[in-house]
């Protein structure tokens, strides 16, 4: 796996800005801080320079300045460290103490002092010193600044560490998370390269991760499912309607052909015309039914759509088709409240060809002595049409796939039909905002239809 895509990755893109933006806030903080012990250090060191420095100007004043002189020369200490400064000039020069050379200026001053002892390594030998006129002499009394040097390199050191593990640990971080999401990223380009190749199974493995990249690949997987399903349900349109169609194309063709024959027989040819025409027709049929059904899939516009009484179209359905009910040895009825005009927003056509189409299924598949029942009623805020029948039913495991066009119960299909009736059914339901549901009617089928009620 190439290291540059990993480096070029967003986790690691991310994780680095945020570590050059801790880098920033660690040194600001630690300049602030760093000068906020400095001079709390300095504070300190001036306060014991001239809490020293006033006890020998006492001194000076209970005892003499000559008393001063030889306290400064008899303090041993002076000569067994040189963190300390303590020297007395007159104007002749040197007195007593550590410093040989009188450093300029007055008051407190930081800065180098010639002490007779040599500063230990590293150490720049700074030191910060009062001096003052006593007596007509020179008091000079200093503190070399080792703490506060110590104290520097150690918090420049700390920092230093700190920030280095903490972006190093960022670092590593940001690179481990680039390298998942880039073994992400590689699944899904390598699944959609399958799936570009037909593989219709090719999906993206799920990690079960919360992560941008799991849900994104969660969807693709969606889209994948239902590309795939769009597929299958292309090849068995083509190949349902291949069939569909080669019965009635090879009965025309035929029947065309002893059209022919009767004519050079001088003989009348209307019925094997006619025989060409129906076969032609039922063709057309099939066209004409995928056509409407491509078009109430694929149009959005409800310039079309109106007050629909739902009720009197379902009564005036009921009286037409209970004759054609009557004559298959099947009975229908109707069940609603004549009171009631079930008003929904439609395209009354639509609708129409939605109850002819569930009762003709019915009519055609029911036994002889089969009863329909057509309702309608109130739910809530929607209108229920209810169709039911006592016929042989759809299986459970099959009620999903009846809504696919061009599918039937019988794989031989043999039986009359186009396989559109419920594919048809369910798109002028879907157009209208509505659900559709098949369900066990103990015998038989029970169709539920819901349509939001005009408000």
């Amino acid at each position: 796996m190439d290291r540059g895509d990993i480096l070029s990755g967003s986790a690691f893109t991310a994780v680095l800005r945020s570590a050059v933006v801790f880098l920033l806030i660690l040194v600001s903080v630690g300049w602030a801080a760093l000068t906020y012990v400095e001079t709390n250090l300095l504070t300190q060191y001036r306060a014991d320079v001239k809490e020293r420095w006033d006890i020998l100007a006492a001194d000076h004043e209970a005892e003499g300045p000559d008393h001063v002189v030889d306290t400064i020369r008899h303090v041993r200490t002076l000569h067994d460290s040189g963190a300390r400064a303590l020297a007395i000039f007159d104007g002749g020069g040197y007195l007593a103490g550590n410093i040989r050379i009188r450093p300029p200026g007055d008051g407190f001053q930081i800065g180098p002092l010639d002490h007779e002892s040599a500063p230990p390594p590293g150490n720049a030998g700074e030191f910060v010193y009062y001096a003052g006129e006593l007596g007509g002499r020179w008091l000079v009394v200093g503190q070399r600044l080792d703490m506060l040097h110590r104290t520097r390199a150690a918090f420049v050191q700390t920092l230093a560490l700190t920030g280095f593990i903490v972006v190093l640990s960022m670092l590593s971080l940001g690179y481990f998370l680039s390298w998942q999401s880039l073994v992400r990223l590689r699944e899904i380009e390598a699944t959609l390269e399958r799936a570009s190749e037909g593989d219709v199974a090719a999906r993206i493995p799920d990690t079960g991760g919360t992560t941008q990249i799991d849900r994104l690949a969660r969807e693709m997987n969606r889209h994948l499912d239902r590309s795939s399903r769009l597929m299958t349900t292309t090849r068995n349109t083509a190949a349902a309607v291949a069939h569909d169609l080669k019965s009635p194309l090879g009965r025309a063709f035929l029947a065309l052909g002893r059209a022919q024959d009767r004519l050079e027989a001088g003989a009348d040819p209307r019925d094997a015309l006619l025989d060409a025409e129906s076969d032609l027709e039922q063709m057309r049929g099939i066209f004409a039914t995928y056509l409407q059904l491509s078009r109430i899939e694929a149009n959005t516009d409800s310039a079309t759509f109106g007050a629909v009484g739902l009720g009197a179209l379902v009564r005036d359905l009921a009286e037409t088709c209970a004759l054609v009910a009557e004559d298959a040895g099947q009975r229908l009825t109707a069940h609603l409240d004549d009171a009631d005009g079930y008003e929904m927003r439609g395209d009354p056509q639509m609708l129409q060809q939605l109850v002819l189409n569930l009762v003709q299924n019915a009519i055609n598949h029911g036994p002889e002595g089969n009863e329909i029942r057509l309702e309608l009623a109130r739910r809530g805020p929607d209108i229920e049409l209810v169709v039911a029948d006592r016929g042989p039913g759809i299986p459970e495991e099959a009620r999903e796939a009846v809504f696919q066009p061009f599918h039937r119960l019988d794989p031989s299909r043999n039986k009359p039909g186009t396989g559109l009736g419920l594919a048809l059914v369910r798109a002028i339901v879907e157009r209208h905002g509505g659900t559709i549901a098949l369900h066990d009617h103990a015998p038989g089928l029970r169709v539920e239809i819901g349509f939001p009620a005009w408000t």
